[in-house]
């Protein structure tokens, strides 16, 4: 075999390495603050780790980190926990990041939160548990619109340039990231670029939905879809969320055991790889001496 040769099937080995470890060994191959896991898989659900190109096959008990992102195909759906307890059900056809999620260190339920997920296509339902700290900032962002949760349970859907929100618990604030350009004449607050930002309040058992560019719609009681959503999803949602919340170290442990097979899988792969190198290694040396 010519050198060349060797140094491409080297390579390749090492390549695979790489690819496992930028996708399943988080633990192993770099230190990250943990969002959350998976609590459920069903169908065909995709990772992208941040700053990662390559999606990965999400499974249960798989850890979260900010940056990451979700999809799932058709008749597909997913559960996620985040560490404080807040749970996200994302539907099929849906992509959504984590962009963000924090707590205060050491200061438990009273500390300053920080979440931001941001919805590309597609379908959540969200339980976000109360906040208590008045600094805290929870918020689910697509391309139209803006939710603003205190502690609540609702669904953020978006499709094309249309955002719908349903409040089945609390109060959301929805909010267009630029509305709509200042009518002329109207008494409306506006930015240098005549940009009046607007923002509307949902409540328990309302809708709105906001098309991009747009102001918000006046809320309006849920539609007879959304009831039936409400009864046949939402309500059982609310059962796995408070089970989940009762087992939470539970899963954490089940979280950590999955980081940890999957460090093993890494070192496994990269001692394989390791003897195959060497023997090639052998195998080059083998050769030279044939055509000496």
């Amino acid at each position: 075999m010519s050198q060349g040769g060797f140094l491409r099937r080297a390579v390749v080995f090492i390549f695979s390495v790489a690819l496992i470890c930028a996708f399943g060994a988080e633990g192993l191959c770099r230190e990250q603050i943990l969002v959350g896991s998976f609590t459920a898989v069903k169908g065909k659900v995709e990772l992208l780790r941040g700053g990662e190109e390559n999606w990965g096959r999400a499974e249960k008990d798989m850890p979260v980190y900010p940056g990451d992102k979700v999809k799932t195909g058709s008749k597909a759906e997913a559960e996620l926990i985040l560490d404080d307890g807040s749970m996200l059900r994302i539907e099929e056809k849906t992509q959504i990041e984590i962009i963000d999620s924090k707590t205060e260190e050491g200061k438990g339920e009273d500390g300053r939160k920080n979440i931001l997920l941001n919805l590309g296509a597609g379908k959540i339902l969200n339980n976000f548990k109360k906040l208590i700290n008045k600094e805290s900032r929870v918020s689910v962002a697509t391309s139209a619109a803006i939710a603003g949760i205190r502690g609540t349970e609702f669904s953020v859907e978006a499709v094309e340039n249309k955002t719908e929100v349903a409040v089945f618990e609390g109060e959301v604030e929805v909010s267009s990231p630029a509305s709509f350009e200042k009518d002329a004449g109207a008494d409306l607050p506006a930015d240098e670029a005549g940009v009046a930002p607007q923002s509307v309040k949902v409540t328990q058992d309302q809708q709105t939905f906001v098309e991009k560019g747009s102001a918000p719609h006046t809320p309006q009681e849920l539609t007879e879809k959304m009831r039936k959503y409400r009864e046949s999803v939402v309500a059982k949602f609310h059962e796995r969320v408070e089970r989940n919340r009762e087992k939470l170290d539970d899963i954490r442990k089940r979280r950590e055991a999955k980081i940890e097979g999957m460090k093993k899988k890494v070192s496994d792969m990269q001692e394989r790889n390791q003897e195959k190198i060497e023997g090639l290694k052998d195998r080059q040396k083998e050769d030279i001496k044939t055509i000496k």
